[in-house]
Parts: C-alpha cells; structure tokens; sequence
C-alpha cells in the first residue's frame, strides 16, 4: 500500500473501508489489498467525534504498522487531530495550523 485516504463521504461507491458515525470501522476489503485504501468518514455533525477520531488513528497506525512509508492523506475535516493543539502537545511540530 502507497497511500491511506481519509475522506467525507456522500457517496460510498468508491471506498474500501469507513468509519461510521459511531466510531465503527468497516472493512470491505483488507488494508493490504491494492495501492491505495480509501476510507470514507460517515459525519453525522460538522466534526469528527471522538469515537471517530480514535478510529482514523487506529486505521493510520496500521498502515504505517504494515509499511511505515506510506502516506497519509487526511481530507477537510477528518484529521484525527483536534483543531488546536497545544505548544507542548508531543505532535505539535507536526501540525500547522
């Protein structure tokens, strides 16, 4: 896998994995399979909730746990990340605002 795709959806026809508005992760296929996985986000509110958030992080660790190159790619508004993160927050290099 080259790349994990964290993605709003409206439709589900083009994704192999979501994560529901409760935080539950559905797999249409393993995370293995192909170059890219597409996980499509289910909002039931303008954020992700914190269920949610625990879920992308979960899908993101295991894709870097099968190949620590691959790229991340968080679409608008389902970053796992909280909107501020603190100076002193261990990822706070990381993020740009």
């Amino acid at each position: 896998m080259n790349r994990i795709t964290f993605a709003r959806i409206t439709d589900r026809a083009s994704y192999t994995h979501f994560v529901e508005a409760d935080g539950t992760i559905i797999a249409l296929q393993s995370i293995h399979i192909g170059r890219e996985t597409k996980v499509g986000v289910v909002f039931g509110q303008e954020f992700p909730t914190d269920d949610q958030r625990q879920a992308i992080a979960h899908l993101a660790n295991l894709a870097t746990g099968i190949d620590p190159t691959v790229e991340i790619v968080f679409s608008e508004g389902t970053s796992p990340f909280p909107g501020a993160i603190p100076a002193n927050h261990p990822f706070a290099e990381y993020c740009t605002s």
